[in-house]
C-alpha cells in the first residue's frame, strides 16, 4: 500500500460517526476523547486574565489592548471561543494492543485545521512503536478553531481587507487571513495559547495517571512528537518538565526545533508577511525591555516566579538566553532527535543545528538532515501526487523508521 492509499483509507474512516472506530484491515483503532480546558481563564477577554492565581498578583486591564479590524469573526475575544474550551482529541492505537504501555503525544503545525495530513504519520508510529498516539490540538487550531476561520467566502473578505489596507503586505490569502489578523492584533497570543495548550497537556497526563483513559495504562511512558510549531511547543514542554512529567520522555522533532525567530513562516498557508514581522518585532521589543510594556506576560516569564513557564522566552530568539538554553539542551540531548529537510524554507536545517547543537556545535543532539528525491515543501513533505507515490512512500517509511527506532531504542 502506498502513502496515498493509506491516507485515503484513514481519512475516510476518521471522518465516520462514532467515538470508537476499528479498521480491522489496518489493525488500528481510533478513539475520540472529549476534553474541557481548565486554563481558558488565562486568555484575553476572561474576567480572570488580570491575575495570577499562584501569586495572587493583579495586573492592569490596559495590557490586554489589541487592534480591532471590524470583523466579528476576527475581533472575537479568545475567552469567548467555546470550541477552544470544549473539544475532542484522538487516540490512534494498534487494535491488537488492548491497553497501551507507551504513549506519544503528537503536536501539529501552525494554522492547521484538519488532522488528515497526520493520520498516516500517527498510524505508522502506532504500528512501529506499539504506543498510543494522542493527536492533541494546539489552542485555536484544528477542531479548537472557529469554523468561520475556514470559511472561504468570509476569509476572502478579510484577506482582501489586508491587501487593500496594507499594500506592502505579501502572502495574503483566505487560508491565513484569520491567524495573520489575530496574531498581528495581539502577538502575545502565541504565548497565551501555547500556555493554555501546555496546561491542557499536563491535565491529559494526569487523566491518564488517574486511570481516566481506559485504553492507556496509568503507568505508561510518555513521549513527545512535534512537527513545525509543534516542535517549538514540545521543546518547551521537555525543557520545562512541569511536575516531572517529561523527565524520561523522548522528543522527536520533524521540520522544527529551532528558536521561533529562526523559523520563517511567511506563506499563503501559514501567515502573511505583516503578521510575521509584527510578531517578531513585538517579541524582540519585549525581550530587550524585559517585558516592561506587558506586565502580565513579564510576570509569567520571570524565571524566579514561574521557572517552568519562563522557558517560553528562552525559545523566542536565538541570541537571547543562549547560554541557559544550550545548558539545558546539553543535559537533555540524548532524549531529543531532529529530522529536518534540506529544502525546507520555513524551518531551515542550519537553524536546527544552531539551536540543538549550539553555535559551536558542542552539543551532541542528533540532527538528521534528509533531501527527498521529489518536489516537497515544509507544508507538504509527503505529496499525494500519484506519479511520485513510489518515491513518496519510500521517503515516508524512512522518516517513520527514523522516528520509531529512536522511540524504541
Amino acid at each position: 500500500m502506498n502513502y496515498n492509499e493509506l491516507y485515503e483509507i484513514l481519512k475516510e474512516n476518521f471522518e465516520k460517526e462514532g467515538n470508537f472506530k476499528t479498521i480491522e484491515d489496518l489493525n488500528v483503532t481510533i478513539e475520540t476523547i472529549h476534553f474541557h480546558s481548565k486554563k481558558a481563564d488565562l486568555l484575553n477577554g476572561s474576567f480572570s486574565t488580570t491575575s495570577c492565581e499562584k501569586h495572587q498578583t493583579h495586573f492592569k486591564e490596559s495590557n490586554e489592548n489589541q487592534t480591532l479590524y471590524g470583523f466579528s469573526s476576527i475581533d472575537v475575544k479568545d475567552f469567548d471561543i467555546e470550541r477552544n474550551k470544549h473539544f475532542d482529541y484522538y487516540i490512534l492505537k494498534r487494535a491488537d494492543v488492548e491497553i497501551a504501555e507507551g504513549t506519544l503525544i503528537f503536536f501539529h503545525g501552525l494554522n492547521e485545521k484538519k488532522w488528515d495530513k497526520y493520520l498516516p504519520w500517527a498510524y505508522e508510529l502506532a504500528q512501529k512503536t506499539k504506543k498510543a498516539i494522542i493527536l492533541f490540538p494546539i489552542a485555536f487550531h484544528m477542531n479548537r478553531a472557529e469554523e468561520i476561520w475556514s470559511d472561504r467566502r468570509a476569509m476572502v473578505e478579510v484577506a482582501q481587507f489586508r491587501k487593500k489596507n496594507y499594500p506592502e503586505n505579501t502572502n495574503c490569502s483566505f487560508v491565513n487571513a484569520a491567524i495573520s489578523s489575530r496574531l498581528e492584533a495581539h502577538p502575545q497570543r502565541i504565548f497565551w495559547s501555547g500556555f493554555q495548550t501546555y496546561s491542557d497537556v499536563i491535565q491529559v497526563v494526569k487523566d491518564i495517571r488517574n486511570q481516566q483513559i481506559k485504553s492507556i495504562s496509568p503507568e505508561t511512558s510518555i513521549d513527545l512528537f512535534g512537527y513545525s510549531i509543534g516542535s517549538f511547543l514540545s521543546m518547551i514542554l521537555k525543557m520545562a518538565d512541569p511536575e516531572g512529567i517529561f523527565e524520561n520522555s523522548k522528543l522527536f522533532c520533524f521540520c522544527g526545533g529551532m528558536t521561533i525567530d529562526r523559523m520563517f513562516p511567511i506563506s499563503k498557508y501559514i501567515m502573511d508577511a505583516r503578521a510575521a514581522i509584527k510578531m517578531q518585532t513585538v517579541f524582540a521589543e519585549l525581550l530587550s525591555s524585559d517585558f516592561q510594556s506587558d506586565e502580565r506576560l513579564g510576570h509569567f516569564q520571570d524565571e524566579k516566579l514561574h521557572p517552568q513557564e519562563s522557558w517560553f522566552k528562552m525559545m523566542l530568539r536565538y541570541n537571547y538566553f543562549q547560554k541557559e538554553r544550550e545548558d539545558r539542551i546539553r543535559k537533555l540531548h540524548h532524549q531529543i532527535k531532529l529530522y529536518v529537510l534540506e529544502k525546507d524554507e520555513v524551518a531551515p536545517p542550519m537553524e536546527a543545528l544552531n539551536t540543538l547543537q549550539g553555535g559551536y556545535r558542542n552539543i551532541k543532539t542528533e540532527v538528521e538532515i534528509q533531501d527527498f528525491p521529489y518536489e516537497y515543501s515544509h507544508m507538504v513533505p509527503f505529496p499525494l501526487t500519484n506519479k511520485i507515490q513510489k518515491e513518496v512512500t519510500e521517503a515516508f517509511q524512512h522518516f517513520i523508521n527514523s522516528a520509531s527506532e529512536f522511540y524504541n531504542g
